[in-house]
């Protein structure tokens, strides 16, 4: 990536970010799940760059100290556990999973979701939020914008599904799945 496509890419999620809110509407789900239960296993798919800014940050910060919590990403450089979703050998180890804005980029979607799904033990959580009225970014690998359809139907092996919109359930600028096993 040349310096100027990295000053756009940060740019236009910055006023995506402020237009749309999406983020904070999904990280305030994540931190409602940090309250409820202190002492949870958590697996965070996508840590992110921290390059890119505060709005980049991990959610680990929103969960108590007495937390679990695992950081991961495809990206050695990013500092954290390396996790391929669409390729993890990962069984019944948590109580939670984050997928927050990551689904976008993974091409395999229905390996990363049934992969995320047997991660989480039986009552488990699955969360994930997707755009779907956003900008292209991380180019170029930004594969999909997702409908409240598609994901009810990569979620189907769950025994439980909320889906949550933000913004008009026709024309959502996001949307989130909490995914029960």
């Amino acid at each position: 990536m040349s310096r100027g496509t990295g000053i756009v890419d940060r740019l236009s999620r910055s006023v995506a970010h402020t237009l749309l809110a999406t983020r904070r509407w999904s990280d305030a789900v994540a931190v409602d799940f940090a309250r409820s239960r202190p002492e949870l296993r958590v697996l965070e798919i996508g840590s992110g760059r921290h390059d890119l800014g505060p709005e980049a940050y991990s959610l680990r910060p929103a969960f108590p100290p007495v937390a679990q919590f695992v950081q991961s990403d495809v990206n050695p450089a990013f500092g954290h556990r390396i996790v391929d979703v669409t390729d993890m050998a990962v069984d019944q180890e948590f109580d939670l999973v984050l997928c927050m804005y990551v689904l976008e980029h993974v091409y395999d979607v229905a390996a990363a979701v049934e992969n995320m799904r047997r991660a989480v033990v039986p009552g488990g959580t699955v969360l994930m939020t997707v755009p779907h009225l956003y900008p292209y970014h991380d180019e170029p690998i930004d594969f999909w914008r997702f409908t409240e359809h598609s994901l009810r139907r990569l979620c189907q092996d769950f025994s439980s599904v909320e889906i949550r919109h933000k913004g008009m359930r026709r024309f959502p600028k996001g949307l989130l799945a909490i995914a029960t096993r």
